[in-house]
């Protein structure tokens, strides 16, 4: 091969691994990006935990408890006014027993507030162990990442190893001129 056929060799080699280079750049970038996109989503998501303290699930939980003791006390309390009603008796004793049962219904209240609480805390504990468990994932991609590109620089530096041992027959008769004039005796 020509001297010429070298540096036009060299020159497209050159060219490519610029191509490659600035590939490998965007696709990186877009890597970045991407592992950035899933953390600030994933911090949306633990942030937005339903069953926290206070939470939506919470809420929502002890309104259906309150709600469900209240129907039970109005629904005892229409019947015994009903009853009152069929039989002639006198209805201001059915509107006390309501209010009793209405209050008994108050205190039934706390065990079952206390029963979805509970259930509400292993929800929590369930909810949180998948955030944690999600947050594995930048540092496992972070850390294939570095693999990746660790084997990628290894592969190009075994190619340009490669590519300088070629032999070119017209550099070797110069360097064994060269080496031979080195070695020779000076005159003196």
């Amino acid at each position: 091969m020509g001297r010429a056929a070298v540096e036009r060799t060299d020159k497209a080699s050159a060219d490519q691994n610029a191509g490659y280079y600035n590939e490998a750049q965007n696709s990186y970038a877009q890597a970045q990006n991407a592992e950035g996109d899933y953390e600030s989503q994933l911090s949306k998501y633990a942030a937005s935990n339903p069953y926290g303290e206070g939470g939506q699930f919470q809420k929502t939980t002890n309104q259906i408890v309150a709600n469900t003791a209240d129907a039970r006390a109005r629904a005892a309390g229409n019947a015994l006014q009903s009853q009152a009603l069929r039989t002639g008796s006198n209805s201001a004793g059915g509107v006390a027993a309501t209010e009793n049962m209405t209050q008994q219904g108050t205190r039934d209240i706390s065990g079952e507030e206390a029963q979805a609480n509970q259930e509400r805390i292993g929800a929590g504990a369930g909810y949180n162990k998948n955030v944690l468990q999600a947050t594995e994932f930048p540092a496992e991609f972070a850390s294939q990442m570095a693999k990746n590109m660790a084997g990628e620089g290894n592969d190009a530096l075994g190619t340009m190893a490669k590519s300088a041992s070629i032999e070119d027959p017209a550099a070797n008769i110069w360097n064994k001129a060269a080496a031979s004039w080195a070695s020779a005796p000076e005159k003196g």
